[in-house]
């Protein structure tokens, strides 16, 4: 078998994808506002020159996915999935450096997206190259798939499912390069949100004691609805963490003298596989229902769903993918394979539903995503390619 280590260090340039970085960073492509189809643009001329078979499709108008693909000249094999997102989130304020500057300041690289995901962008597209250059060596097929609509919803996975399943392509293994911080992640929990009306009873605040607060009400519920996180660690799974009920949105009231009448809050929903979302759906009846009989009798109120179910997903350790990326990751110095929940959720969940077992690995910190000033580890830009190539070559190519 080749020793891929030895023939991938004779020809990786550790600039180039730090350069491909940099160049991203400076194209804003937020959600939705037409930067995306510059950004694949951009992309898809790095591929093209470099002789790279790329396939542009149209999500709708003004935003398309980009595909670049490697096919091993050995003949059939198996195939791999690199997968990324080419949208941000917007700039928004309070930066010190400049978001779309790309500047490298004490081994960071910032800007809007350079954690989510352009870091990882960089290094998919230069281990995708790197891969053209073992092709000769290599069976099977190394596709890399950049979406749009990411942050919004998720239109761009959604459109390239679908083209996947209508063409009868089968992929064998998945990687999404959401920031991992460079650590294995199986998966990731379901989410889920609900909406919740608290009615009251309004009146003048002089004469307060006369009508029903829905905020205060509201307020006994927030609490209980905390209270059921201590609770709920004892379902945690080791691969995905806890499942979780949190407040993330409130609104009530007309008037600082007027008792309000109602308040609305949003709560935000993790599942996980031994804990779905009808168990969460059980959890939030019983404090309300707990609520309403041993706190507050004047209780009334209204649960819906506010943004449809993300289910849990999860991949097994025992994949032959995952043991070759344990494997890749081990062979670059300084990085040691390690196995760590993904706290968000991606598009690995719709990957792993279309039957592509896929897991979540990528460069940068989660806790720098969508931040003012927003940076990523230039050295893990350049690990995570080495890795990406590793993988990618020991997957088609056999160790």
């Amino acid at each position: 078998m080749p020793d891929w280590k030895a023939l991938l260090d004779n020809e990786f340039d550790l600039f180039e994808p730090i350069n491909m970085a940099q160049n991203l960073v400076r194209i804003p492509s937020i959600s939705g506002e037409g930067g995306e189809v510059e950004l694949a643009r951009f992309i898809a001329n790095y591929f093209i020159d470099r002789q790279i078979k790329v396939e542009w499709q149209e999500v709708e108008e003004g935003r398309a996915n980009l595909i670049a693909e490697v096919e091993g000249v050995l003949g059939e094999g198996p195939n791999l999935l690199f997968n990324g997102h080419l949208d941000t989130v917007p700039i928004g304020s309070g930066w010190t450096y400049p978001p779309l500057g790309g500047e490298i300041v004490e081994n960071r690289l910032y800007g809007r997206g350079a954690c989510d995901m352009k870091g990882a962008l960089a290094s998919m597209i230069y281990a995708t190259y790197m891969i053209s250059l073992f092709a000769p060596s290599l069976y099977g097929k190394l596709k890399l798939v950049l979406v749009v609509d990411e942050e919004g919803s998720n239109l761009g996975v959604k459109h390239w499912i679908k083209s996947y399943k209508d063409r009868g392509e089968v992929v064998d293994f998945g990687l999404v390069g959401e920031p991992t911080g460079l650590n294995i992640s199986l998966g990731h929990r379901g989410v889920a949100a609900y909406q919740l009306k608290v009615k009251g009873k309004s009146c003048h605040m002089g004469i307060a004691e006369q009508g029903i607060n829905a905020i205060y009400l509201a307020s006994r519920v927030i609490q209980s609805i905390e209270d059921q996180n201590q609770e709920l660690k004892k379902f945690a799974d080791p691969d995905l963490g806890n499942p979780t009920l949190h407040v993330g949105m409130i609104q009530g009231g007309t008037f600082p003298n007027v008792v309000p009448d109602n308040c609305t809050f949003e709560v935000d929903v993790r599942t996980v596989p031994n804990f779905p979302l009808e168990k969460m759906e059980e959890t939030l009846r019983n404090v309300l229902d707990s609520t309403k009989q041993e706190e507050e009798p004047r209780l009334h109120y209204q649960v819906s769903q506010s943004i449809p179910y993300l289910p849990p997903v999860k991949i097994s350790r025992d994949l032959e993918g995952v043991k070759i990326l344990s494997r890749s990751i081990s062979d670059v110095p300084g990085e040691i394979p390690t196995f760590a929940p993904f706290p968000a959720s991606c598009e690995a969940s719709f990957l792993v539903e279309a039957g592509i077992p896929t897991l979540i690995f990528g460069p940068g910190r989660i806790e720098e995503a969508h931040t003012a000033n927003e940076f990523i580890s230039v050295t893990q830009i350049v690990a995570a390619s080495r890795i990406y190539s590793l993988l990618a070559l020991r997957f088609l190519g056999g160790e």
